[in-house]
């Protein structure tokens, strides 16, 4: 994460605040894809910021540590405070079927989500697909969005993933969009941002 502040001259330039390990972020690929188009082989999400490159100011720390990974980092982007804010949440996965989500059905009706990503044998018996030959990531080719299997008071549904279920606001992201906040209130929502690239 870097911050743009005031040198002794008054100029403005990019330095490092904090290592994003420093924060407790690890492998979360749902979150690379959403947010930086990494890892997506599913092709679900349309990436808030990827393929950028590194930011022609990074600072000299970032620079020297990208260049220290060689030919193992790939997928450099980075991603401001500014676009940060403005993600919709709430904005589905590309259009189709992404998850089946499994439900508990009440006497009066209502629906309980009790497991987000359901791909059990359970599933398997409502469907009549075999989970262990055909993998989570056919779920859009097989079914429309909203095809239902009810078992008794069980119900999964095909549904696709918001932006929020990859990377969820108690999840392990929530300390980084602190930070970044935090940072953002001293120096300005545009002087803040994140400089990521992955390894492969």
């Amino acid at each position: 994460m870097e911050c743009r502040t005031r040198d002794a001259t008054g100029a403005k330039a990019w330095t490092c605040a904090v290592e994003l390990d420093l924060l407790g972020v690890t492998r979360d690929y749902p979150a690379f894809a959403c947010l930086f188009g990494v890892r997506d082989v599913s092709g679900h999400w349309r990436p808030v910021g990827a393929g950028r490159g590194l930011p022609t100011d990074v600072s000299a720390r970032a620079r020297a540590a990208h260049a220290s990974w060689g030919a193992a980092a790939f997928g450099a982007t980075w991603l401001d405070w500014t676009e940060v804010l403005a993600v919709d949440w709430d904005e589905p996965a590309l259009p189709r079927a992404t998850t089946i989500a499994r439900y508990r059905r009440h006497p009066d009706g209502t629906l309980t989500l009790r497991h987000r990503d359901d791909w059990s044998r359970g599933f398997a018996r409502a469907s009549g697909v075999d989970t262990r030959g055909v993998g989570p990531d056919r779920i859009g080719d097989l079914w429309a969005e909203g095809t239902e299997w009810d078992v008794g008071t069980t119900v999964f549904r095909a549904e696709r993933a918001r932006r929020r279920d990859a990377v969820p606001a108690d999840g392990s992201w929530r300390p980084v969009w602190t930070v970044m906040g935090a940072l953002a209130e001293v120096h300005g929502t545009g002087d803040v941002r994140l400089v990521v690239w992955f390894e492969e």
